[in-house]
């Protein structure tokens, strides 16, 4: 059923909005930049505790937004693979065979191929596993390396800006192949590799990156005319397990997909967390 809403989600020049709201807020106008971000930590109940610095320090709601904690408040478990985000863990599944389908609800399913919109790269993975990822507007949105590893290469997909939330989940077909979208693919130090997909959403749907200043996604930097963009680290880029990889401006999700290798040393992963919330450093 098409609501009032999705249609004029579906006309909404969901990019170019999420911009403008971007620029928004990240305005420093006296009272009114204040008032935003008061509103903005008071409306969605933010845990400043934990943050590294008092709300008064922030000024702006994307300041506020990409808040850093304070040291210790989010401990690095001793496992292999840990969470990179505090969010929800909705979906995990097994590519089993030559599958490579992933569910993104009940009843729809969107392959891995055209998440990465690379058949080859999708292929390295076939015998391996993937989990979902939602963060809410609440949550904090920095993105840690859920591995510790090596950067081999990153990789832009382009594309819409759709909300991210469980009705559009439920509505949308492909959504996470969809929306404009930004991989990190680590090489681990154990052996085997992990993807991190970072998938953008309506409102700012900026991702940047740690590892390098040029990839910012929706900021007007990166090339839109090709279905993926991939780039490549100049120098040896390692990683520590827990160790910031990227942000989120506004939330999002974030998809892991870990290949065979990992899969056989760790048979259960991302299954004990399956409908539960978990946090930045916490097993998997």
């Amino acid at each position: 059923m098409n609501t009032p809403f999705y249609v004029f989600m579906k006309l909404l020049p969901k990019n170019i909005v999420s911009r403008l709201f971007g620029a928004f807020t990240r305005l420093r106008i006296p009272f009114l930049s204040t008032c935003a971000r008061d509103w903005f930590a008071k409306h969605y109940k933010l845990n400043m505790e934990e943050s590294e610095k008092p709300l008064s320090d922030y000024p702006n709601i994307a300041k506020l937004f990409i808040r850093h904690l304070k040291p210790g408040a989010r401990p690095i478990a001793a496992s292999e693979v840990v969470s990179p985000v505090d969010g929800h863990l909705s979906q995990t599944g097994v590519f089993d065979g030559e599958m490579t389908e992933m569910i993104q609800c009940k009843g729809k399913t969107y392959s891995l191929t055209s998440l990465l919109r690379d058949a080859d790269l999708a292929n390295k993975f076939k015998g391996g596993c993937w989990a979902t990822i939602y963060l809410a507007p609440f949550n904090y949105h920095r993105i840690h390396s859920p591995v510790e590893g090596e950067l081999l290469s990153a990789h832009y997909c382009p594309g819409r800006l759709w909300p991210v939330n469980l009705g559009s989940v439920e509505r949308i077909e492909g959504l996470f192949a969809i929306n404009e979208r930004l991989t990190s693919r680590i090489r681990m130090t154990a052996g085997g590799e992990m993807l991190v997909v970072k998938v953008g959403a309506t409102n700012v749907g900026r991702i940047s990156v740690e590892y390098s200043e040029s990839l910012i996604t929706n900021a007007g930097i990166l090339p839109r005319s090709k279905p993926r963009f991939d780039w490549l680290p100049l120098a040896h880029l390692d990683f520590e397990k827990g160790g910031e990889l990227a942000c989120f401006e506004m939330g999002s999700t974030v998809i892991l997909v870990a290949n065979k290798e990992v899969r056989d040393r760790h048979p259960s992963l991302f299954q004990s967390t399956l409908g539960k919330d978990v946090r930045v450093g916490e097993a998997l």
